[in-house]
Order: C-alpha cells, then structure tokens, then sequence
C-alpha cells in the first residue's frame, strides 16, 4: 500500500468532517492517505488514525485522544470482541453513550483499556429492555490487519 500526501481539496474536505465529528483541530498535523482496493486509510503524523468513512482506529484513538461513545465490556466479551466477535448484549456492563443504531463506539475494559470499534446494531433502549442479541458488529479491534499496520 502506498501512501501520499492529501490533495488540498481533500485535506480541507478532511479536516472539516474531522473537526465536526470529533471535535479535533488536525489543521497543523501531516496528512497523508493510503488506498488499496476498496479500502481507505488516513495517516496523522504517521499514526495510522481513521479508515474507510473516516472511522477512527484504536491507535487514532489513544495518540489522538479522539473521544468516542462507548461501552465497557466484561472480560468474557474482551475475549470475544479482541478476537473480532461481534459484541453481543449480555456481555455489556456499562453504556456511556447514547448508542442508536448506526453510531460508531468503542469497546472499553473494566480497567478502561480501549479493545475494539464497533458499529451499534440495535438501539441501546433495546439491548435494555430484551437484555440479549447482537448489540455491535466489530469494525476493527486489538490485534487485527489494522492494528499491526498502525503497530507495526
């Protein structure tokens, strides 16, 4: 995969969804974009950040602190969801997030270790209320293609 620096239409495309979805101010960072087939990724600084529809890894998220909705997980589910299950309901212990479907969150250890991104199925009303299912289908998580590409 090759990557290269953003063009300045798509740096300004980039850094304005960035900053209204996050919140962060990139403007002074090196941007640069790699694509392989169907795939997308976005380098910070050399921190491989965001894939796909801007979608932030787990390295996004610790080196850039990108605050993210999120759950915490019991260890059973950590097992699981590192591993890259989907998150199924049974296996949340806490909701800090507002969690529709659609959302994209982050799947957290008791101890507040960041272990997957995921993408909620059902809405966190519902998850409350039938306590089973699948809440979350796992986007990316610790050990994965992508976590070696930004660990590596």
């Amino acid at each position: 995969m090759q990557r290269h620096i953003m063009s300045s239409k798509d740096t300004k495309a980039f850094l304005k969804s960035i900053k209204e979805k996050y919140g962060l101010d990139l403007s002074n960072a090196k941007l640069e974009i790699g694509k392989e087939k169907k795939s997308v990724w976005y380098f910070v600084d050399n921190t491989l950040a965001f894939f796909d529809d801007l979608i932030p890894t787990l390295c996004g998220v610790i080196k850039l602190k990108i605050s993210l909705p999120y759950v915490v997980i019991d260890e059973g589910a950590v097992k699981a969801v590192s591993t890259g299950a989907d998150l199924f309901v049974p296996g949340i212990v806490e909701y800090n997030c507002e969690c529709k479907e659609g959302d994209i969150i982050l799947a957290k250890t008791k101890t507040n270790l960041p272990v997957a991104i995921l993408k909620v199925l059902i809405s966190k009303e519902k998850a409350l209320a039938e306590k089973r299912g699948k809440f979350a289908e796992n986007l990316h998580h610790v050990g994965d293609k992508l976590w070696e590409m930004c660990n590596g």
